[in-house]
């Protein structure tokens, strides 16, 4: 498969999975029909028993929104993390796609307070050391390893609470899991689902670290496009603003590059010819999404400034080239702009 053909596929990403959310069975959501299983001792004319209070009904909007609001007091009590989650895992199964969503926003606001807690009990030499020693990544399997009773039981239930391990500088911290997350995209709305693949993209597999891209442009395109898509399909939800976030990252790490990643050569400060063809295929690919509006852009620039992105100045030292900066500095503010409004503003 060619470069063009996987990054034109890219946008078709998001609304394949939303298409295949959309049909795919509710399972989880529908009532279980009870039995009648007779007793071995009973006659073919005896009556079966009616449905017990055990048998499953399917969750209403009223049992819903109360499991939906012991889970808030749950969180808000200051339940550990692998608390929050467990019942998380066991409320997906008695709500309504709705609450469902609730869930997952509960839960979110519940990391935004204990992830500062969990990351700080890595800190901890010990903690550092004996990740160090572990083959990465470090898997369940490769926990179960840790011979310190104490630090393997802090990673256990950071992981039972739905973090997982990252590392970045030889450093090691847990971030939020959203691959497992995703495994519960059957059970939320369309949007909610493709929120989490979103998140989840970026948690299995980190768009940066150490100040450099450590995924293809290609994966970087898709992502970038993904995020814009969600963002456009769907500019009411409550995700919008960490979607939001998500998309600029990506924009700028495209069109600006990182520390480590530049988008030119070091030497001639020019643009790279990897990234000159991927501005091409994104413009004549995507040109009316608003990344292909700023690939066109950044291209009619590079033509007049000669595939300059930066000039030498007499000393040799690195120099704007005046368009190019403009193109910089005003991309997220731009980018914004460019987005619909939400409809209930």
């Amino acid at each position: 498969m060619t470069k063009n053909h996987r990054v034109k596929t890219a946008a078709s990403i998001l609304v394949l999975s939303l298409v295949l959310a959309a049909c795919g069975s509710k399972n989880n959501n529908g009532p279980d029909a009870p039995t009648s299983t007779p007793s071995p001792t009973a006659s073919p004319t005896e009556t079966a028993p009616e449905p017990t209070e055990t048998a499953s009904l399917p969750p209403t909007k009223d049992s819903s929104e109360l499991i939906a609001k012991h889970y808030r007091e749950m969180t808000l009590a200051g339940a550990p993390a692998q608390e929050a989650y467990g019942e998380l895992k066991k409320s997906m199964e008695q709500v309504q796609p709705a609450q469902a969503d609730e869930l997952i926003r509960t839960l979110e606001q519940f990391y935004e307070q204990d992830l500062p807690k969990a990351e700080k009990s890595f800190e901890e030499p010990e903690v550092q050391q004996a990740l160090i020693e572990l083959d990465w990544p470090i898997t369940e399997q490769e926990v179960a390893k840790l011979k310190d009773e104490e630090v393997r039981a802090l990673v256990e239930n950071t992981v039972a609470g739905g973090y997982k391990v990252e590392t970045a500088e030889g450093y090691y911290f847990p971030v939020v899991d959203y691959g497992r997350l995703l495994t519960y995209g059957d059970q939320v709305s369309i949007s909610m689902k493709a929120y989490l693949d979103l998140r989840a993209r970026e948690s299995d597999a980190p768009s940066a670290k150490d100040a450099a891209l450590v995924i293809s442009w290609d994966e970087l395109a898709s992502r970038l496009l993904a995020s814009e898509s969600y963002l456009v399909t769907f500019p009411d939800t409550p995700e919008r603003q960490k979607a939001e976030q998500s998309f600029l990252r990506y924009l700028s790490f495209y069109f600006i590059g990182l520390s480590n990643t530049p988008i030119f050569d070091d030497e001639t400060f020019a643009i790279r010819p990897e990234l000159k063809t991927q501005y091409e295929q994104m413009a004549a690919s995507h040109g009316e999404t608003i990344s292909g509006q700023f690939a066109k852009e950044l291209l009619s620039i590079l033509e007049e400034s000669k595939g300059q992105l930066f000039v030498k100045s007499d000393n040799g030292e690195q120099t704007d080239v005046p368009a190019v900066k403009k193109f910089r500095d005003k991309l997220q503010d731009e980018a914004l702009a460019k987005l619909p409004a939400a409809k209930n503003n």
